[in-house]
């Protein structure tokens, strides 16, 4: 949904279908990066690759069954671009790098999903 919301911000609120799929602070941050995107004239082109390994399961944590996971983020997967003249704009990562990733099972609300709630980049490790 990230990848929608990134590759056309300005097209509608994404905030609705984020929130399907994600919890704060990860939902927030992902509709912050599509406004900015969207007030900035940016937007993303291809599709995020990351690769992912569960590092442990957590079914009675205090705030939920929950799943952390590591990934690795290809950031040469996606472009980022300038809207109206598509212009690259120079990355300011480095080509593979680490993402710690949460994900919990809201049992409170209807359905009980599962939502990743954290997506932390970590830049400083390669992968």
């Amino acid at each position: 949904m990230t990848d929608a919301a990134s590759q056309d911000p300005g097209l509608r609120d994404w905030e609705p279908e984020i929130r399907q799929y994600a919890g704060d602070p990860a939902a927030y941050l992902a509709v912050q990066a599509a406004r900015d995107y969207a007030v900035l004239g940016l937007r993303q082109v291809g599709d995020s690759q990351v690769d992912v390994e569960v590092m442990s399961v957590g079914l009675a944590a205090p705030e939920g069954p929950t799943v952390a996971m590591t990934g690795c983020y290809d950031s040469q997967s996606t472009q980022l671009v300038k809207a109206d003249s598509g212009e690259v704009v120079p990355p300011g990562t480095p080509p593979r790098y680490v993402w710690d990733i949460t994900v919990i099972q809201y049992l409170s609300e209807p359905g009980e999903p599962w939502l990743v709630s954290t997506l932390e980049p970590r830049t400083d490790q390669p992968c």
